[in-house]
């Protein structure tokens, strides 16, 4: 009613949450005054205090609950469980992306948990932060030599998920949706040779853009133009490479029959004949000297990254 007032008493305040408290017209905003008295000298000094915010555990999906007394406006804390933040631990982490910007510390790149909302489901991959100032990579599969006929004849449009739950770094794969979910906050692939050993190596790599060529809709034998590529030490920036995924076929370059068709033909040079070089993938044609290839144990990698 017209002259009357309401007074409402809010979780946060202005110190605890800037960003949630925007002026509006009609609104007024006031802290809470607070006096303390220092405790005589026969007091528990070493009793810890006790607010009662977690009595009842505000905390959501598992979280615990941690009472705070060194501040007056800070009252309780909630550790999240993987796949959770949120002052409650009440939202679900959807992304590596989302992953680093919550985080009150630099990301340590990692294996983590994500939230896929289609399926209500929780899943495991690799985030990393690191290896490239800028990005946030999201690993779409990981593979050995030895366990390539489990990969060889899986596209990337093909729905093939592998150890989702229980990730492995030789044998692993996501979701087609949750690849697609992927892509559709992702600027960049790239494909790395034995990243859960070496980390990010340049040599035996390629970057491009999502915007120029969708992996996970190639069905083709072309050539697309890439960011740079590196083959047995060979390199190129913005290149036309021979690229190829089909049915039954995985994705990967061809650096000695590629040189026929595009730009990139320096990596002919060392290349291994016959059927063509395969490299990041499919792998009937094997160069020892290519980082993906050199060993059984060698690991492929496939990713989408975000800016």
């Amino acid at each position: 009613m017209k002259g009357k007032h309401s007074c409402e008493l809010l979780d946060e305040d202005r110190f605890a949450a800037p960003d949630d408290f925007l002026e509006e017209q009609g609104y007024e905003y006031h802290d809470m005054s607070r006096e303390y008295k220092k405790a005589a000298h026969n007091a528990c000094a070493n009793q810890p205090c006790s607010n009662r915010c977690c009595e009842e555990n505000p905390c959501s999906n598992g979280a615990t609950c941690t009472e705070l007394c060194h501040h007056a406006k800070q009252k309780f804390n909630c550790t999240c469980p993987h796949g959770f933040f949120g002052k409650f631990c009440e939202k679900r982490i959807l992304s590596c992306k989302q992953l680093q910007l919550q985080a009150e510390k630099p990301k340590r790149s990692t294996v983590d948990t994500l939230y896929d909302p289609a399926s209500k489901s929780f899943y495991e991959t690799f985030c990393d932060f690191t290896s490239e100032n800028g990005f946030v990579w999201t690993l779409l599969e990981s593979f050995s030599v030895a366990n390539n006929n489990h990969f060889k004849a899986q596209p990337f449009y093909k729905d093939y998920p592998v150890n989702q739950n229980s990730f492995k770094w030789n044998k692993f794969r996501l979701s087609l949706r949750i690849m697609n979910s992927t892509l559709s906050h992702s600027s960049h692939f790239r494909a790395t040779c034995n990243f859960n050993t070496d980390g990010l190596v340049k040599t035996d790599y390629l970057r491009g853009k999502t915007t120029e060529l969708n992996i996970l809709l190639l069905n083709s034998r072309q050539c697309e133009t890439l960011e740079y590529i590196n083959i047995r030490g060979h390199e190129a920036y913005n290149v036309s490479v021979w690229m190829v995924q089909e049915k039954s076929v995985h994705i990967h370059t061809d650096s000695h029959n590629g040189g026929s068709y595009c730009q990139f033909k320096s990596a002919l040079n060392g290349s291994k004949g016959g059927g063509g070089e395969d490299n990041f993938g499919l792998y009937v044609t094997i160069n020892r000297k290519h980082r993906c290839s050199s060993e059984d144990s060698s690991t492929t990698q496939w990713w989408f990254g975000e800016q």
